[in-house]
């Protein structure tokens, strides 16, 4: 049996591709998927990364509707169409949803239109999730292979069904109220359509629950790489799986060049210590794939199952060896300068496994040792900052050992906006304990106005977090900051950052609306006053992302052809949204790029390979050092 044969074999019908961005997660998908249909199996492949490259790894066009691939017609392929099952959702739902509203609120219906139309953005991915609980019923396919986005954009993915549940309770606690008045009117009370819309988005969420937890129809299959901070966040994936009680059957090594060394066995080692159960396979260092089935095909022919027998565990840490430039990069100017090029606020983007977390922590180191208050800061669900400083960095700001003053902070969103909800259901509780007067159905209408959190769209989190970093550069204080660097999540999640503080204007002033019919209950106005001021610190922060003097991207890629294509729409992308484009660095290289060209052209910069990625502070800004010139404005 082949070694891809030996990976299919050990995997479920239902496969979840996990890891962090750039792994090969994408590739491991798609020759999976290739070698079951060559076997004659209906076998699905679908991608819920916002930027996915599966149509790039298949060599096809994928659209939200699985279609066949040509080239094996026993394989169909689709690229999750999250704004098509939103609106797909609205069209047999709005109605519905909206009377639920009117029967649960104080909103007219001009009101609840608006709030059904603009307060649900994020209900796009939970819906476009939530229809996959119900292929198993349509029988099409034997086999069904899920292309993950990167670690924390997936693990909130997984989370959906659990938020959307929020809302479910909200809508029926709305409902709730209505059966309350029927019955105590008509003293009986008769299920409709908004009772039947309830009980289906219930029994959705059970059956994706269902689905992901059995681990006899549905696991998950890790790809990693043999590097310091990969490894680090694939430990990490997989307790974060194992406490979603979702089951790890297998883990890929990509990239492994043989002889395998000391620190190569210590990575397997770690990763059996950390899934057991797992079973082990390698893949051989296949430099650039190119795009389509033969790229596949000799991904797949490397593919080889990891032999039982257990070496002595030795360093988990490969040494670092003298940086060293590669000869076609010798001719080319220093980037001595570039740091006085950029604006104070940088956000570094790109696809995942490019490196923006460790260009992220040396251009940081560097702003620090040139003299300036600098603070890097990860809003990425799924930080790696840590390992690439190789310390503890919390989720409070802390100084950098060895770092030359430079301050950093993985920020927990998630917690911090929870905070935020705990306090205002707190006011809510407080006020309607002031009640006093008639026209208040107290038990309905408290238990409403608490949950009104649950329409927040997914990812405003981490807007939450952005707009403390926007006040910390706004700061006149002596604590202010010279310079913010931002390691955010990869792409899909990236962009849709840099979306969110139009979306979380329109909750803001859709939710005061709500707030204000129940002004009454709103605490002296503290609540609204509080949402105001949310809403006055979003414009602030869009217009300090907007202003190319104060914040930009700065854009990191590969030199390969699936990653310079997504690198321009990415560009493309981020302009669209009237964000500024400062710079695009080239990384992991080893022979002298072409210039990506994009119109308006950017200022370009290359970072030498090194193996491994450069971990630690000195290690970081002796790479640092090395950078160079690609191309000059003009």
């Amino acid at each position: 049996m082949s070694g891809i044969d030996a990976l299919l074999a050990s995997l479920p019908a239902w496969t979840l591709v996990g890891g962090k961005g750039g792994v090969g997660k994408t590739t491991c998908a798609a020759a999976l998927a290739v070698r079951s249909a060559r076997d004659g199996v209906p076998t699905l492949v679908l991608s819920t990364d916002p930027a996915g490259t599966l149509g790039d790894a298949l060599g096809a066009t994928l659209t939200g509707v699985p279609r066949p691939v040509a080239a094996y017609p026993s394989l169909w392929a689709a690229q999750l169409d999250a704004v098509a099952a939103r609106t797909e959702f609205l069209a047999r739902f709005g109605e519905v949803v909206a009377t639920i509203l009117d029967r649960g609120t104080y909103l007219d219906r001009e009101d609840i239109r608006l709030l059904v139309d603009s307060t649900l953005p994020g209900i796009d991915e939970t819906m476009a999730l939530l229809a996959l609980a119900d292929l198993p019923a349509r029988g099409d396919w034997k086999r069904v292979i899920l292309d993950t986005a990167p670690t924390g954009h997936t693990l909130r993915l997984l989370a959906l069904p659990e938020t959307l549940l929020a809302l479910v309770e909200l809508l029926d606690t709305m409902q709730g109220k209505h059966r309350f008045m029927v019955s105590a009117l008509m003293h009986r009370y008769r299920p409709d359509a908004a009772d039947a819309f309830i009980d289906e988005l219930r029994s959705k969420i059970a059956r994706l629950r269902d689905l992901t937890t059995d681990p006899r129809r549905a696991a998950v299959l890790l790809v990693s790489r043999p590097e310091p901070v990969v490894v680090a966040e694939t430990l990490r994936y997989a307790r974060a799986l194992a406490e979603m009680h979702m089951a790890v059957r297998g883990v890929v090594l990509n990239v492994i060049v043989e002889p395998r060394d000391a620190y190569i066995e210590a990575v397997i080692e770690d990763v059996r210590h950390a899934v057991p159960d797992a079973s082990l396979f390698t893949v051989a260092a296949c430099d650039i794939l190119q795009p389509g089935l033969p790229g596949l095909a000799r991904w797949s022919s490397t593919v080889k199952p990891l032999t039982r027998p257990r070496r002595t565990r030795s360093s988990g840490t490969r040494a670092g060896g003298a940086l060293e430039t590669p000869v076609s990069l010798a001719d080319l100017p220093l980037a001595e300068s570039m740091l006085g090029s950029f604006p104070p606020v940088l956000i570094i983007g790109g696809k995942g496994g490019v490196g923006k977390t460790t260009v992220s922590c040396a251009l940081a180191l560097a702003a620090a040792r040139g003299g300036q208050r600098t603070f890097l800061v990860s809003t990425d669900p799924a930080p790696s900052i840590a390992d690439a400083l190789d310390q503890p960095i919390g989720d409070v700001a802390a100084e950098v050992r060895d770092g030359h003053g430079l301050v950093a902070r993985q920020i927990d969103a998630t917690a911090a906006f929870s905070r935020w909800r705990a306090d205002y259901q707190s006011r809510v509780d407080s006020a309607f304990d002031a009640l006093l007067g008639p026209g208040f159905d107290a038990a309905h209408d408290r238990a409403i106005a608490r949950q009104l959190f649950a329409l927040a769209p997914p990812g405003i989190d981490e807007l939450y977090a952005l707009i403390w970093l926007g006040d910390a550069i706004a700061d006149d204080t002596t604590d202010r900051f010279d310079r913010i660097v931002i390691d955010p999540a990869p792409t899909g999640h990236l962009i849709r950052l840099l979306e969110m503080p139009a979306l979380a204007l329109d909750w803001s002033h859709r939710l005061l609306r709500l707030m204000l019919k129940y002004r009454e209950l709103a605490g002296g106005g503290e609540l609204s006053a509080e949402l105001l001021a949310f809403a006055r610190r979003t414009r602030a922060v869009t217009a300090l992302l907007q202003d190319e003097t104060r914040a930009g991207v700065l854009v990191v890629a590969l030199d390969e052809p699936v990653v310079r294509t997504e690198t321009t729409r990415v560009i493309e992308r981020v302009r669209s949204l009237d964000n500024h484009v400062p710079a695009l660095l080239w990384n992991r290289v080893r022979e002298t790029p072409s210039p990506l060209p994009v119109e308006p052209t950017v200022r370009q910069f290359v970072a030498a390979a090194v193996v491994p990625s450069p971990v630690a502070t000195a290690r970081l800004l002796e790479w640092y050092d090395r950078w160079r010139v690609l191309e000059v404005d003009g």
